[in-house]
C-alpha cells in the first residue's frame, strides 16, 4: 500500500514538474513511477508492488466485464415491455474475511447494476444482498462467489 501511495506521489510530482495538469500527464507520471518502483524492487525493495499493480489491472478488467453484462441486462429490462426480474434477498457468508475485504466486496456488489448490499449482520458473518435477477439462488451465489474469488486472488492475494 505504501508503494502505491509513493507511486501516486511520483505521478503528481511528474505532473507538477511538467507544468501541465491533466489526466494524460498523470498517467504518464504513474507509468514512470511504476517503472522506478519496479527497478527498485529488483534491488530488494518492495518486491510485491509490480505484481500487485498487474493483478489490480486484471481485476479491474474482470470487474468491468461483470459491470457491462449487468448494465446490458438492466438496460434490456428497461427497453423491453416484459417483466423479467426475479428479485431476492440473499444471505451471503463472509465470516472468513477481514473488515477491509468485506467492505470492498460489499462495494463491488453495490457497484454492479442489479445487485445491492443491503446490510451486514451484527456479528459481521453475513451480507444481505438484494439481487434483481436471482430466480436460481445457487446461480446468484455462484456469481457473487466469482466476484469474491477475483477480489481475493487479484486484489488481496499474496
Amino acid at each position: 500500500m505504501h508503494a502505491f501511495l509513493l507511486n501516486l506521489f511520483l505521478a503528481m510530482a511528474y505532473t507538477a514538474l511538467t507544468g501541465e495538469i491533466g489526466l494524460f500527464n498523470l498517467i504518464v507520471g504513474f507509468v514512470i513511477g511504476y517503472g522506478l518502483l519496479a527497478l527498485y524492487s529488483l534491488t530488494g525493495g518492495c518486491s510485491n508492488y509490480p505484481k500487485m499493480v498487474v493483478r489490480l489491472i486484471k481485476f479491474t478488467g474482470h470487474f468491468l466485464v461483470i459491470m457491462v453484462k449487468a448494465n446490458l441486462q438492466v438496460a434490456w429490462e428497461i427497453i423491453t415491455p416484459k417483466f423479467r426480474m426475479t428479485p431476492r434477498i440473499i444471505r451471503y457468508p463472509v465470516q472468513n474475511l477481514t473488515a477491509t475485504q468485506i467492505t470492498t466486496l460489499a462495494n463491488a456488489i453495490t457497484l454492479t447494476p442489479g445487485t445491492l448490499t443491503a446490510d451486514i449482520d451484527n456479528s459481521g458473518e453475513f451480507l444481505y444482498i438484494h439481487c434483481m435477477y436471482a430466480k436460481d439462488r445457487n446461480q446468484a451465489v455462484r456469481e457473487i462467489d466469482q466476484l469474491r474469488s477475483g477480489l481475493m486472488k487479484q486484489v488481496f492475494g499474496p
